[in-house]
């Protein structure tokens, strides 16, 4: 499994397991006290402490929450998941899901470089040599024997290609996906 694959892995891991939100929290703070630049002496010590020390703590699940206020804010996903739609026809659901379609499609590619990990069609034949990466090809059916294997594309598989997310304010509420808006 690609990139992409283990990020949305980790993302819906996140999501329902504080455990798991908390350990990427503190990855996450560890990553930038890393990032900072080298001093000497207890100077480099002294900066690091500092920097632990000042560094807002981000609430479990926070960078899962950026993907949705990502999705939200370009593509009005959440707006629409959350909606009611038993109400509207299904034309009035068709023609909301194609804008909404494209517009999480851009967001994929802009921010995820979202590729199909094979490029051979679905439902093509195909080998699959006996050293394969499991992180990229899911064998299922009759699976038994040593490779290469035969058979049939169910799905290309996705991963991505990039991960250039934006930077995020440290004024935000890292738990709001979208504000309450009110019109004055």
């Amino acid at each position: 499994m690609g990139r992409f694959g283990q990020a949305w892995r980790a993302f819906w891991r996140i999501i329902r397991s504080s455990e798991a939100a908390e350990y990427w929290a503190a990855f996450e703070k560890d990553a930038a006290v890393a990032a900072l630049p080298e001093s000497t002496g207890e100077a480099a010590e002294t900066d690091a402490a500092t920097a632990k020390a000042s560094a807002p703590k981000a609430p479990p699940g926070a960078a899962a929450v950026y993907t949705l206020t990502l999705l939200q804010r370009e593509a009005r996903l959440v707006d629409f998941l959350q909606e009611d739609i038993g109400a509207y026809s299904d034309e009035q659901v068709g023609a909301a899901v194609r804008k909404i379609h494209a517009d999480a499609r851009q967001v994929l590619a802009k921010y995820f470089g979202v590729t199909a990990i094979r490029e051979e069609a679905e439902q093509e034949t195909l080998s699959v040599p006996a050293d394969f990466d499991p992180r990229h090809v899911r064998l299922s059916g009759r699976v038994g024997g040593e490779g290469p294997y035969k058979g049939t594309l169910v799905h290309r598989g996705w991963m991505a290609a990039k991960i250039a997310l934006p930077q995020r304010n440290d004024g935000v509420d890292p738990a709001v996906i979208c504000p309450a808006e009110v019109e004055i």
